[in-house]
């Protein structure tokens, strides 16, 4: 009888957890019906040109008729990529991918990012950025109904909102949000509380040595500085090599004036780095202090309101959805409730309460900023751009056909009191903390034309942007600001290479931009050089001779270089700390299982750095040159089973652009894999890799005329029998 329960019990838990299956399949979203999309595409006048290396030139009549293609052509080569980007912008992955995306639908939540594009949409988004916006997401939608087994459940339509949205969400991103946000709930972290200013107490507010990034360089040569009389300008952007911030190349051509090549990233309708006939721009990473938190100081007697000014004030209060997918068609919706001070959002740890104001929280103009700058056709009208302040941080390394060069240390500098020590904790009970809106483009720190016809930058600060003297000068601006200190080792690098060139040929820029060395003074070969001068115990007679090895190594990361893979293994924690200080015992360690694992795979210390300096893309497998914080950024993963470290990230896609009085004169490109993102079967998934690891390039096809001599495709999407019936032209 037992035994009979026991069966019965089984079979109608089997029973119910069948239907459960069932009915969760059964309420999944369903795929909405593609007609009305294909409807919408057919209002768009486009043609899609497809060039030998099967780069997207988009033709369409007007600008939102080239966004469209846009839309569809990066869906064609990237569609997995650009779909989680919207499902992440959504604060919707973790429907998707599960609970490990959580975190991410928790933060979009968190900042809001859809309470402002919601509340400011039709109020600050322009018509024809809303056009523009719609336009690249009909492209994509176009894409998903003609393939929707890559479709996920969650996805369509793809709307113009969440184009804006992914600005607002991403951009801070770029300062470092995400990271101050990780530091703040992590209890390992310092939780240091900033003091009140007084008369007598000089409070240093300056951001210590910190941060080395991933990097980016740009470089422009006015025409006096040049060998030719011309302007010279490197887009030289350092970033994952793939993935959501993984650089796609494309050219943009509008009957409106939109005429523009360069690169961007899935979820953008523009150009984010590159040129037109006129002027163009290199982007890197800047890291100002542009995220405060603040110590809430709660009512003992009601958790739902904190001190302000002598007062007590009750939260606002919004509750996180997350819908996470938990096994097969089973999702289950997680809630949180945040709390809102007039600060801003206040995160709950461990170690108290946290209200957060960051620079970019609501804004939802940054489209149209990069719209702006895309159609600009000279230097003012760059500025005028600029002046929008509607992009929260980012370099322009700017140069223009007229001869102006210039570098801009942009962000969206707070209006912070003076006096305080703005990049620690900050007390949350006093109003005047709480900032309001921005400095304008008059405190941007700016070189522009500078004497010596050269400005660059290298994720530095502002006050090196020349080998002259005439860049920004520290002392000009509030320290509120909260301006880095710290300078690369590629900014010191390419400040003393250019100070040996009285005129600097596209020849000499190519070959500044492709050293190989480490600059002496950096902070990476200062701390191996201490690190070096100590007496370190308990080595082995390997590890001892390896030491003595470093000592000679020539700074040089060329693949032929014998002591290069030994020595940027072995700086790797001094990389990853981001310029703070590393004990010696962390070096010590690193370095003993380096020895190891170069001994291990490879037999001996004195590998050729190429050996194990990997670029690898499918069954291509290839020996380059360049490390970490070197001008030929490289960045490499641990060694893999074979002794090799993949090369991950730094350089990708980069252009050299020239220009003389009466416009665009040549511009040459190269990527580091080719245009097929995700489609291993395509020949354009790593056509560019070798050219790319023999610093190689090729012409970029701006004028029509060159372009038609070089066409592998050309189609027109939303156009009935025409998409998918594509005219291929032989090679």
């Amino acid at each position: 009888m037992k035994k009979l329960l026991n069966r019965w019990t089984l079979l109608v838990v089997s029973y119910l957890t069948v239907i459960g299956f069932l009915l969760a399949y059964l309420t999944l979203p369903k795929l909405p019906d593609g007609k009305a999309f294909v409807a919408k595409a057919q209002t768009y006048d486009v043609e899609v040109i497809r060039d030998d290396f099967g780069i997207p030139h988009v033709y369409g009549k007007t600008d939102a008729d080239a966004a469209f293609g846009l839309g569809y052509a990066q869906s064609e080569d990237d569609f997995e990529t650009l779909q989680t980007v919207l499902l992440a912008t959504r604060g919707t992955l973790a429907a998707e991918l599960g609970a490990k995306a959580a975190k991410t639908d928790f933060i979009v939540q968190f900042m809001g990012v859809w309470d402002a594009v919601n509340a400011r949409y039709e109020i600050d988004v322009p018509e024809h950025i809303k056009r523009i916006a719609q336009a690249y997401a009909d492209g994509v939608n176009l894409y998903a109904v003609e393939n929707p087994g890559k479709v996920s459940r969650y996805f369509l339509p793809a709307t113009a909102k969440d184009i804006i949205a992914g600005f607002t969400f991403k951009t801070p991103m770029f300062y470092g949000f995400d990271k101050a946000l990780g530091n703040l709930v992590n209890p390992d972290k310092p939780h240091e509380l900033a003091k009140a200013p007084t008369n007598n107490e000089n409070v240093y507010l300056w951001q210590d040595a910190q941060n080395l990034p991933i990097g980016s360089q740009g470089i422009a040569v006015a025409p006096h500085r040049s060998e030719e009389g011309q302007t010279h300008l490197l887009v030289n952007s350092h970033q994952p090599l793939t993935g959501p911030v993984a650089w796609y190349e494309a050219r943009v051509h509008s009957e409106e004036g939109w005429n523009m090549v360069g690169s961007t990233f899935p979820g953008a309708p523009v150009i984010i780095h590159g040129h037109n006939e006129n002027l163009g721009w290199a982007n890197t990473v800047n890291k100002p202090d542009l995220v405060d938190f603040y110590k809430m100081e709660i009512n003992p007697e009601d958790p739902n309101q904190y001190k302000l000014d002598g007062k007590c004030e009750e939260f606002e209060t919004k509750t996180a959805k997350m819908l996470v997918k938990l096994l097969g068609p089973i999702r289950w919706t997680f809630e949180k409730e945040i709390k809102i001070s007039k600060h801003g959002p206040v995160m709950e740890t461990d170690h108290g309460m946290y209200a957060a104001r960051w620079a970019g929280m609501n804004e939802v103009r940054t489209l149209e900023f990069m719209m702006a700058i895309n159609k600009a056709s000279n230097q003012q009208e760059f500025e005028s751009a600029l002046k929008m302040n509607a992009m929260p941080s980012i370099n322009y390394v700017y140069a223009d056909k007229a001869g102006n060069i210039a570098h801009y240390y942009n962000a969206k500098f707070p209006n912070r009191i003076e006096g305080w020590e703005w990049k620690k904790i900050l007390p949350g009970d006093r109003s005047e903390l709480i900032w309001q809106g921005y400095r304008d483009y008059g405190f941007m720190p700016k070189t522009i034309n500078p004497q010596s016809g050269l400005v660059f930058n290298a994720n530095n600060p502002p006050w090196l942007a020349t080998d002259g003297d005439d860049d920004a000068k520290e002392s000009d601006y509030p320290k509120s600001m909260g301006i880095e200190t710290f300078t690369t080792s590629r900014a010191f690098q390419i400040n003393e290479l250019s100070l040996h060139e009285d005129k600097i040929s596209l020849s000499d820029l190519k070959r500044i931009k492709y050293d190989l060395n480490y600059h002496p003074e950096s902070h990476q070969i200062k701390t191996l050089n201490k690190w070096l001068s100590l007496d370190i115990p308990n080595l082995t007679a390997q590890e001892q001779q390896a030491r003595e090895m470093l000592a000679s190594w020539n700074l040089s990361t060329h693949m032929n270089n014998k002591l290069a893979a030994l020595a940027v293994l072995t700086l790797d924690p001094i990389q990853k700390a981001n310029g703070e200080t590393v004990e010696p015992d962390v070096i010590t360690e690193n370095f003993k299982t380096v020895v190891a694992g170069l001994l291990k795979h490879h037999g001996k210390l004195d590998v050729p750095y190429g050996d194990v300096m990997r670029l690898i893309r499918g069954d291509t497998n290839l020996a380059i040159s360049g490390g970490p914080d070197v001008l030929r950024a490289v960045y490499g993963k641990e060694l893999n089973d074979q002794g090799q470290s993949e090369n991950k990230a730094g350089d990708g896609f980069l252009m050299f652009v020239s220009w003389d009085e009466n416009g665009l004169i040549h511009s040459e490109a190269i990527h580091q894999f080719g245009s097929a993102t995700l489609d291993s079967e395509s020949k354009h998934f790593d056509d560019q890799s070798q050219m790319f690891v023999n610093h190689e390039h090729r012409d970029v096809l701006f004028n029509k005329a060159d372009l038609l001599n070089n066409v592998s495709r050309v189609y027109q999407p939303g156009k009935l029998g025409l998409t998918n019936n594509m005219h291929v032209v032989s090679d």
